[in-house]
């Protein structure tokens, strides 16, 4: 496949999470719209505080960001021995594993760098720190790299038209450009999308926080809607395709993303929209067979009780999951950096791997 434009010719946005300088820098997107602000991480304590907190929230951003987090231990380990760098290695491994439990780029980005330690310890401990910094710029540069891909795939396959979308999986949802956000930008690029419809996402309001800022950050042409709004907007006509992202999609297909999701598919369905999943193959979990499987976050009652400061409920009993769980019959396909991927969908994913 021709990559017909480079990143910077897509966004003007910087990356949302880099290491350099033995820092971890990342924009920190709790203060999205209001202010725009790079902060530093200088520990593994703070780089986990920033994911569970979601300073940086979205799949991808997280993994790499967790990545980052063991880079970190490894540019700053006073450890004498590897016995003992190996030690804080484990803790700083667990820490960053239990900030967040749904999205699996979290545990894939972890996992591959616990495997490449464990396959290089008779290796010096310089040489082990080398490798873990080098693994985690990989992890980083190869997302941005299959966002890019996804990107000009989405666009090679959808037509010209108006998209709706929800939360945020764009350049802040990734090290760079996103994933629904690449297809976007590509589909803009081309003159192929007519207008955006961006969902706000209660209860944290990823969608008019981060999306409708980045997108219009970029010019890209939208309109903001309450949640609510969007059957409404389908039911005139108004949206050609449902386009989201995704935390983990599992060997059938089912797959979890924010809060919402599986309102829009059923909706979608209803008034005969496509609706594609655009998600990078480190997003696609083989190991759990549906979607009942997927372990889905809870959180705080006060994100529910409040919005942007201020108290809009007394206080009651509060359910908050972070993510639902959309059943694979209501996907059209899902788009990744390898292809797109259709029905049936436990026997295609099991391809796009070589299976």
């Amino acid at each position: 496949m021709e990559l017909r434009y480079k990143p910077e010719e897509l966004t003007k946005l910087p990356r949302s999470v880099e290491f350099k300088d033995g820092r971890v820098f990342i924009i920190d997107q709790t203060l999205l719209p209001k202010e725009f602000k790079v902060i530093s991480l200088n520990t593994v304590e703070e780089v986990a505080r920033a994911i569970k907190t979601m300073q940086v929230r979205g799949a991808p951003a997280i993994g790499a960001t967790a990545a980052f987090g063991l880079a970190l231990l490894a540019h700053k380990s006073k450890a004498k021995t590897k016995g003992e760098f190996l030690s804080e290695f484990e803790r700083a491994y667990e820490a960053l594993k239990s900030t967040r439990p749904t999205a699996v780029n979290l545990f894939w980005a972890l996992n591959r760098i616990k495997k490449l330690v464990e396959e290089h310890g008779e290796e010096s401990l310089e040489t082990i720190k080398q490798l873990i910094i080098n693994e985690a710029q990989k992890i980083a540069n190869e997302d941005v790299e299959a966002n890019l891909k996804m990107g000009h795939v989405g666009s090679e396959i959808l037509d010209k038209g108006s998209v709706l979308t929800h939360c945020n999986a764009g350049s802040l949802a990734t090290v760079h450009l996103g994933t629904v956000g690449a297809v976007l930008r590509v589909m803009h690029k081309e003159e192929k999308l007519k207008l955006l419809w961006v969902d706000e996402t209660r209860p944290v309001l990823q969608g008019a926080r981060l999306s409708a800022w980045e997108y219009s950050y970029d010019g890209i042409p939208l309109k903001l809607i309450c949640d609510n709004m969007a059957g409404f907007v389908m039911q005139q006509g108004l949206v050609d395709y449902v386009i989201v992202g995704a935390d983990r999609i599992v060997a059938n297909g089912d797959f979890a993303n924010k809060i919402g999701t599986y309102s829009l598919a059923i909706l979608a369905k209803e008034h005969k929209i496509p609706f594609f999943v655009v998600a990078p193959t480190s997003t696609i979990d083989l190991s759990l067979k549906s979607g009942k499987e997927i372990p889905i976050e809870e959180r705080a009652k006060e994100e529910v009780l409040g919005c942007g400061g201020c108290k809009i409920a007394p206080d009651v009993d509060v359910y908050n999951p972070a993510f639902d769980i959309t059943p694979h019959k209501y996907l059209t396909g899902i788009i990744t950096e390898k292809g797109v991927v259709y029905p049936p969908f436990e026997r295609n994913l099991r391809r796009l791997f070589g299976l």
